[in-house]
């Protein structure tokens, strides 16, 4: 029971430290490479976070999110060249243009099982990049994109790097707050359900638990955040475009969710860290880069298939089972 509260306690607290101690960070450097590497760390385990309610929790195969985040950006940039409207007032409704989106795409793409989800979203990613890229009307701007369409006004009031550190708080508590949600609804009946069907859909559907109407839920709800996502990170960039839709990034952000165990409440993000410092520990050896992030998956998936989080989660009901004098069987009950 000790070690049972011990680890409820840690698992309340370490959120807290990472939180704080990534918010203390832009106070401690000012090196503006890297405090863009930790935004676009936000950004990704965001989209990770989400993604892995879809993958993990309720089971679907979908690999559409990566172009809703991409479209999250997008619309902010059409409506900021064409309407001449910010971004600052086209954030919410960037998040809930992804959310239509995504429940458009769900209606057809939900009635199908397994690997033929997988490649209705796959194929709806590339109707997406192709109809985005073949555009010559200056719409979308095709291959070239858009750029200057505004930002959230935080140069004017901060200067230069106070707009990197405004970027960086903004994106810290986006994160915060995809993650929350994530986790509420992870513990909450809905979580429940979705779990429910993921692992037997026949038993889920006998007490009453709608597969298409669960399944379609979380799919609009997820789609709201990673469009949000985004839409700030465009801004960021100043600049969308078509190399945004890059299958190599996809395939990453996948790998994120596997390496950190896919399912679990924060594997994803410790899988996005993990990948993360790998990349960038290859980022001068780049045809390595591929083969390295790849060797890791499969190595995970060989010698650790449930990710770090349910290793590190066995490590510590074995330490602290030990510690109070308890076998890590007995720790568990």
């Amino acid at each position: 029971m000790m070690a049972m509260a011990d680890q409820k306690g840690l698992g309340r607290l370490w959120p807290l430290l990472f939180v704080a101690g990534f918010a203390a960070l832009p106070w401690l450097t000012d090196d503006r490479y890297f405090l863009d590497l930790v935004i676009l760390f936000f950004v990704w385990s965001l989209i990770v976070t989400q993604w892995n309610l879809v993958l993990g929790q309720a089971g679907i195969f979908s690999l559409v999110q990566f172009a809703i985040f991409n479209l999250g950006g997008y619309f902010t940039a059409v409506v900021g060249v064409h309407l001449d409207i910010g971004p600052a007032w086209s954030f919410l409704p960037a998040g809930l243009f992804c959310a239509l989106f995504g429940f458009l795409v769900g209606l057809p793409c939900l009635r199908l099982r397994g690997p033929y989800v997988a490649l209705l979203t796959l194929a709806t990613s590339s109707v997406v990049l192709l109809l985005i890229s073949a555009d010559t009307s200056g719409f979308t701007g095709g291959g070239y994109g858009l750029y200057g369409f505004g930002d959230y006004g935080f140069r004017d009031l901060f200067g230069s790097f106070g707009k990197l550190v405004a970027h960086y708080y903004f994106a810290l508590i986006l994160l915060v707050l995809a993650c929350w949600v994530a986790i509420k609804v992870m513990k909450s009946p809905l979580g429940l359900a979705f779990r429910a069907l993921r692992d037997s859909e026949g038993y889920a559907g006998a007490v009453g638990i709608s597969r298409y109407r669960y399944q379609l839920l979380v799919f609009t709800l997820t789609s709201f955040f990673i469009g949000l996502a985004g839409s700030f990170y465009g801004t960021h960039l100043g600049l969308v475009d078509p190399t945004g839709f890059d299958f190599g990034t996809l395939m990453l952000l996948l790998a994120m969710i596997v390496v950190g165990g896919t399912g679990t409440r924060w594997g994803p993000i410790l899988g996005c860290a993990l990948l993360m410092v790998l990349n960038e520990f290859m980022r001068e050896i780049p045809q390595w880069r591929d083969m390295a992030v790849g060797g890791t998956v499969v190595v995970f998936l060989l010698l650790w298939p449930r990710g770090i989080a349910d290793g590190l989660a066995r490590l510590f009901r074995l330490i602290t089972g030990r510690r109070s004098g308890t076998t890590p069987a007995s720790a568990s009950t």
